[in-house]
């Protein structure tokens, strides 16, 4: 408790009370060992009394001067430390929230990530489908910049003409031996178009222009030839594949033929009567999704006004963006028409297409795995089924039917599986009369992999009913 003089002494000068009241403040104060005739540590008497306290005055003053600016600095130092975390904290909550839509490839041994990424890198990445050189639309306003002239000329240099070529033998003497022996030549019996979809020389066509070449020739627009080799074919879409050994070919664009109405406008670009190539007619969509029968088979197709001629099978119909939207295969005429041009929708064409390039046959069909020929025989009307089955009969007048005779089965085939041989001759499937390749084709893919049919064959005079598992194509 402080007395009465202290609490006024106190009042009148806290500071001198404070050192008064307590003559040891000076043991913490910053003093020398030991005495000092300096006079700023005091000397013995009053003076030197007097001089101990001012000291002590000005010692404390610059202490609490120290102390402030020390802790000045320490708060410095702590407010700038939690915005540096602060900071750190934030980035750190952004690394990880980016990290958690961001998938990293760990390196193997050689170290960088990168180079072992699905289609970057070079030598560990996958190599791409042939098929991924086709060119698809982007869905923009045009695929050409300029006038429609223009944007149509450049579409011509993607269309091309074919040629086939069939082996002719011819008998010849040898004069002088006696001896005679056979010779063949190569022919052109037959042309067509094409229509370039990769850069690489990948051209579609119709399987009919190609069917039974023993040679294909490819005329460029700038009159160059290249042979081709066949890739693979697809007679339910009529639809072929070659190629040429040429790179940086004037590919064309695929549209979508699901955007075309009637009354667009088209043009259709081939090599019509096989010796006007790169020939142009315009025209417009006359029909959509016309179902038309061709060699006994039907197909959906888009009808055209631009003038179809033999020799433009195969060919581009193009969009006024320059964008293709259907392969030419079919023309339509008679007395009373002009001519009717149809078209293969590049929308149903596009996955053949990629098939065919890839795999050189189309992917999910079911597949029966025999070679086939298309053969007449002759039939009775007294044979038991009115000739529609039995080829040959012994009484009642005779006729002829179109069958399909069995020459190669593929081991391990969904034929071969059912028992089926070689000669034998396909009357039925499914309880349906086949009268030829293509009605077999169209029967057989209405079905699915993996479902059971009933096909009737004949072998000898017998007629055998197989249970065929219908399979799936592996390979060309």
């Amino acid at each position: 408790m402080l007395n009465g003089k202290e609490q006024k002494y106190m009042e009148n000068n806290n500071w001198n009370w404070y050192e008064n009241a307590t003559p040891n403040v000076g043991n913490n104060t910053q003093q020398p060992a030991g005495n000092n005739s300096n006079g700023n540590y005091g000397e013995s008497g009053n003076q030197g009394s007097r001089g101990k306290k001012e000291r002590k005055h000005v010692a404390t003053w610059t202490q609490l001067i120290i102390c402030m600016l020390v802790m000045a600095l320490i708060g410095g130092g702590v407010g700038a430390g939690a915005v540096y975390f602060a900071t750190r904290g934030q980035n750190n909550q952004q690394a990880l929230n980016d990290a958690g839509s961001t998938v990293v490839t760990p390196p193997d041994a050689t170290g960088d990530p990168e180079e072992n990424s699905a289609g970057t890198g070079s030598g560990n990445s996958p190599s791409a489908s042939p098929s991924s050189g086709i060119n698809m639309s982007s869905g923009s306003s045009t695929t050409s910049t300029g006038d429609t002239g223009s944007i149509i000329r450049t579409c011509m240099s993607s269309v091309v003409g074919i040629d086939i070529e069939q082996e002719v033998s011819n008998g010849y003497a040898m004069f002088g031996y006696g001896q005679s022996e056979s010779g063949a030549t190569s022919e052109t019996v037959g042309s067509g178009s094409g229509v370039i979809v990769t850069s690489d020389g990948y051209i579609v066509t119709n399987n009919h222009v190609v069917e039974g070449a023993d040679a294909i020739k490819v005329h460029l627009e700038d009159g160059t030839e290249y042979p081709a080799t066949l890739i693979g074919t697809d007679s339910y879409t009529d639809l072929a594949v070659i190629k040429i050994d040429a790179t940086g070919l004037p590919a064309a664009t695929l549209g979508n033929s699901g955007d075309m109405l009637v009354c667009d406008t088209v043009y259709a670009i081939g090599n019509p009567l096989g010796v006007l190539a790169s020939s142009v007619s315009e025209g417009i969509i006359s029909g959509l999704d016309r179902v038309i029968e061709i060699e006994g088979q039907e197909m959906t197709l888009m009808q055209t006004t631009a003038a179809v001629n033999p020799g433009n099978s195969g060919g581009g119909l193009f969009n006024s963006k320059g964008e293709l939207i259907g392969i030419v295969n079919a023309k339509s005429s008679g007395t009373d028409v002009e001519g009717l041009g149809f078209a293969i929708p590049i929308d149903s064409a596009k996955q053949i297409i990629m098939d065919l390039i890839d795999l050189g046959y189309v992917s999910g069909r079911p597949y029966l795995g025999i070679s086939m020929q298309n053969i007449s025989i002759r039939t009775t009307s007294n044979s038991g089924n009115n000739g529609s089955f039995f080829p040959f009969g012994s009484y009642g007048s005779y006729g002829y039917v179109n069958r399909v005779q069995v020459v190669g089965i593929e081991e391990g085939s969904a034929a071969e599986q059912a028992g089926m041989q070689v000669n034998d001759i396909i009357v039925s499937l499914g309880g349906t009369e086949i009268n030829g390749s293509s009605d077999l084709s169209i029967l057989l893919y209405e079905y699915k992999v993996g479902d059971t049919v009933t096909i009737t064959v004949q072998r000898g005079t017998e007629l055998l009913d197989l249970s065929v598992t219908l399979g799936e194509r592996t390979k060309a």
